[in-house]
C-alpha cells in the first residue's frame, strides 16, 4: 500500500501538470471527458482528505499546516480542471500563483518523501 504523503505528492503534480496552460494549450484537453472527470475528481477528494482528516487532527505542527494550505490549493486546483464548472473570475486571475504554490508544495512533500 503507498503512503498518503507519496499519493498527495502525486496528486499535486498531476493538478499542476494538468491545469497549466503554455501558449492557451494544456494536456487536460487531449484526454478523454470521463478521465478528465476523474482526473479532477480524484485532485478534490485528495484535497478534501488533507484539509477535513490530516490538517484538521494536525493542526499547529508542521505538516499539519502543510496539510491545510496543500488542501486548499488542491480544492482550488481541482476546479482548474473541472471546466464543466464555472470557476469564479478571480480564481482565474490568480491560476499562475495557485499553480506555483501547488508546485512548491508537491516538491516539498515528494523531496521528504525521497529524503526519508
Amino acid at each position: 500500500m503507498l503512503p498518503m504523503g507519496t499519493i498527495m505528492a502525486v496528486s499535486m503534480l498531476l493538478a499542476v501538470i494538468f491545469a497549466v496552460e503554455i501558449k492557451g494549450k494544456n494536456l487536460l484537453r487531449m484526454l478523454p471527458e470521463t478521465l478528465a472527470k476523474i482526473l479532477a475528481s480524484a485532485v478534490f477528494i485528495c484535497g478534501l482528505w488533507n484539509v477535513l482528516w490530516y490538517a484538521s487532527q494536525h493542526l499547529g505542527e508542521f505538516w499539519g499546516n502543510s496539510a491545510l494550505v496543500s488542501g486548499f490549493l488542491l480544492l482550488i486546483s481541482s476546479l482548474y480542471l473541472a471546466p464543466w464548472l464555472k470557476t469564479p473570475q478571480f480564481l482565474l486571475r490568480i491560476k499562475p500563483l495557485i499553480l506555483l504554490l501547488l508546485s512548491c508544495c508537491g516538491l516539498l512533500y515528494s523531496v521528504t518523501i525521497y529524503n526519508l
